[in-house]
């Protein structure tokens, strides 16, 4: 080797290391697995220094310094490999595949080196062996070159693969860049492990090559557009040989025209000739130019032009639903993408550290898409502080947008756009432009970029005037809705205006029957006594009426005050455990003698066994009873009321058994539009002037209070009452049920509730006894 060659070597092994130098202070940029890499640039310095070693040293008996020099070559191709499945294959096919490429790369080392040592004598690597190896081939020769063609064209394969299943044209970009590195790495390891010393330099230096591209990709996510080269290359390879063929046919024509003339017409005739090439150039370069632009590449797009007709259909638009459709079908136009979308910040979103996108479409779709962004993602940072458009690709492979959080990346993957431009209005982000790709599947480049920022600044404006007239229109929808809501509120409380005045005139009358009743019999009472007409028979009977008229008023009474206590919440709970059944039997039982003297046919059914459950025992009677009370005095004589219920058991083993009653009777109903209506107090469901003062006749009726206390009692047990009937008919009798849903184990929840341990005091102040009913 000659001091020159000696020299250059060192200089490639030296720019090796600058290389591998320059890629460690870079390493948080790669994407791939970087231990691939310094293995590849290694094998490569040694590849070089290999050469070092005269041609004619032998290693052992057998074979020299080729053998080093092809297993190094194999694992310069093997480690190089390695490290673009790691940068261009993602997810459990990049593992899978990365096995299978480093089983395959064993199998060769191990290959070459069986057959080096089976063969004798081992020609490869030493000078003329490729020629060799196609007149004398040997083992060891056909397992180089074989594995060097095996492993290039495998990894030029999965650059294709890459390229063709790349959802984004940069990422098949970048696997085109990966396809072009390969096919110049594994002519620079064919010309390396050649033998020959010059063609070997010529390796190095194209293997220096291929490891500045690798570097390159490693270190710049967005590579050089590939296929913009190759059809820049493609129309001056075009250019260049007709401008040749139209010289070259003028240099003949001026040639066999100038055999019997002077030198005067041979000038003219050169002249001539230059003429009509310069005025046939202009229109054949553009000739050329116009059909690959048609057949490969996208049109250039007017800036200019394609900005004032983006401004000229967006500020003209006031509404925002027209403003989205226009957007979209400008963008789609001047920027020729075949798809693109408006994503608008909800200002209506309070959660903390995170803003929601809406994607909005034309017409308003029903399925709107939502996602979320954190206030601390890469994502909102560029868009919102640093105000730079991004794309698609960047945030799949930039460094700085790798901590971006997986709902985000899949978020912004499932739009199915390829960049993104901030629209500010006042300071403030308030949307996001998003654009597909390009129609002709081109990447976007810092160009196409800049001009999606422009149309992002104009859409600004529009958008912004378009969401406060959707605002004020929002805001006239609310008070509409308002106006509506307080006409009812109004109408409800005529209403109810109207029940308390009722309730004044039948409480009036409720309370002024058991007085009257009073003051007579104590008037007959005194004058029978003054007149020594009364005997103890007569007394008795005289002091009974006084007890009926005053425990009559004192039930008005209270319920007035339980009512009290429900508005204020102040009814105490005091909670033990209760059979559903002795409740419901204690609630019928003082209802025994009004059952029979109307007719009535009263039954229970799925009462026993039943759990026991966590009840205030006498105020849940009261309620019962007050609701079954209800259904007698609207049942006409001879009517019939069913009572049945039923155990609903947990769906989860967390969760709360319930005990269903249903109270169904045959009498006149209650109209759908009431239903809600008679729990609330006073209320009446017909015309208070009908009111009796029976207390269990039919249609007889109190103050209109007790479905009001049985929904209060029922529901601070943490229950639940309805009632659902089909209508109001004095004739057919439709008949109401009453539903009431209670938990085995009231919930710490409900409503003023006070546990304690034992009841049996007040268990013993009421009687368990049943009526007549049947079970």
């Amino acid at each position: 080797m000659t001091i020159i060659l000696g020299l250059f070597t060192l200089l490639i092994i030296a720019l090796h290391a600058g290389l591998g130098v320059f890629v460690w202070m870079r390493r948080t940029l790669a994407r791939g697995d970087l231990r691939w890499l310094y293995v590849a640039l290694g094998l490569s310095a040694l590849a070089s220094g290999i050469y070092f070693i005269p041609p004619e040293t032998t290693l052992t008996d057998t074979f020299g310094r080729g053998v080093p020099l092809a297993l190094v070559s194999v694992g310069i191709l093997i480690a190089f490999g390695g490290y673009i499945i790691t940068d261009l294959v993602e997810g459990a096919y990049r593992t899978r595949l990365l096995q299978i490429f480093s089983a395959a790369g064993g199998a060769l080392i191990i290959g070459l080196l069986a057959t080096t040592l089976l063969t004798d004598p081992v020609q490869v690597g030493t000078e003329n062996w490729l020629v060799l190896l196609f007149t004398e081939p040997d083992a060891s020769g056909i397992v180089t070159f074989a594995g060097i063609l095996l492993f290039g064209f495998a990894l030029i394969a999965v650059g294709l693969y890459q390229f063709y299943m790349a959802t984004l044209p940069e990422i098949a970009n970048r696997a085109l860049f990966w396809v072009m590195n390969t096919a110049i790495l594994m002519l620079s390891v064919s010309l390396i492990s050649s033998g020959t010393t010059i063609i070997a330099e010529l390796g190095m230096v194209a293997l220096l090559i291929a490891f500045v591209g690798t570097v390159y990709a490693t270190t710049y996510h967005m590579v050089f557009d590939i296929r913009g080269g190759i059809i820049l290359s493609l129309r001056s390879l075009l250019f260049v040989g007709i401008a040749f063929a139209l010289i070259l046919m003028a240099i003949y024509f001026a040639v066999t025209t100038s055999t019997d003339v002077d030198n005067a017409d041979t000038l003219a005739a050169i002249a001539l000739g230059a003429l009509i090439i310069a005025a046939l150039l202009v229109p054949i370069r553009q000739a050329i130019e116009f059909i690959i632009r048609q057949l490969m590449v996208k049109q250039t797009i007017d800036a200019a032009e394609a900005t004032r007709i983006y401004g000229k259909q967006v500020t003209e638009t006031v509404e925002l639903n027209a403003l989205v459709k226009e957007v979209i079908s400008t963008l789609n136009g001047v920027m020729r993408v075949r798809r693109s979308c408006l994503l608008l910040l909800n200002s209506t979103f309070k959660v903390k550290d995170a803003v929601e996108l809406l994607v909005m479409q034309p017409g308003g779709s029903k399925d709107q898409m939502t996602g979320f962004v954190s206030n601390f993602s890469p994502i909102y940072a560029a868009l919102a502080a640093t105000r730079k458009p991004i794309s698609q690709f960047d945030i799949e492979y930039a460094p700085e947008f790798r901590t971006v959080d997986a709902k985000e990346r899949d978020f912004f993957r499932d739009l199915n756009m390829s960049a993104y431009a901030p629209i500010i209005s006042e300071n403030s982000l308030i949307g996001v432009l998003a654009v597909g790709p390009m129609q002709n599947d081109t990447a976007f480049f810092p160009r196409d970029l800049q001009l999606l920022m422009t149309f992002a600044q104009q859409t600004g404006v529009a958008l912004r005037n378009a969401r406060l007239l959707d605002d004020l229109k929002h805001l006239n929808k609310s008070m509409e809705s308002l106006n509506r809501g307080l006409k009812v509120a109004n109408e409800q409380l005529n209403k109810m205006d109207a029940v308390k005045t009722d309730f004044i005139t039948i409480a009036s009358h409720e309370l002024r029957t058991p007085l009257a009743q009073i003051r007579g019999y104590t008037d007959i009472f005194d004058a029978m006594n003054e007149q020594g007409l009364l005997d103890q028979q007569q007394a008795n009977g005289l002091v009974g009426n006084l007890r009926k008229a005053t425990e009559r008023m004192e039930e008005l009474i209270a319920a007035m005050l339980d009512v009290s206590q429900l508005d204020v919440n102040a009814m105490d709970l005091s909670l033990t455990e209760s059979p559903l059944e002795s409740i419901v039997r204690m609630a019928i039982e003082p209802l025994s003698d009004a059952i029979n003297q109307r007719k009535l046919s009263l039954t229970a059914r799925g009462l026993r066994g039943l759990p026991n459950i966590q009840a205030d025992l006498q105020r849940l009677v009261q309620a019962f009873r007050n609701v079954i009370v209800n259904s007698i005095k609207f049942t006409p004589d001879g009517g019939r009321i069913e009572i049945i219920a039923s155990l609903e058991s947990a769906d989860t083993p967390d969760g709360t058994d319930y005990i269903n009653i249903a109270i169904t009777d045959t009498g006149v109903g209650i109209d759908k539009k009431n239903l809600e209506l008679v729990f609330q107090k006073f209320f009446r469901a017909y015309d208070p002037s009908l009111h009796s003062t029976g207390t269990y006749k039919f249609m007889g009726a109190g103050p209109g209070l007790g479905l009001t206390i049985a929904k209060g009692v029922i529901e601070g047990h943490g229950g639940r009452v309805w009632a659902e009937s089909p209508g109001h008919n004095m004739e057919t009798y439709p008949g109401t049920t009453f539903f009431v849903r209670l938990p085995v184990n009231t919930p710490d929840d409900a409503k003023r509730i006070m546990t304690i341990e034992d009841d049996s005091e007040r268990l013993r102040e009421t009687a368990i006894k049943s009526p007549k009913v049947s079970n």
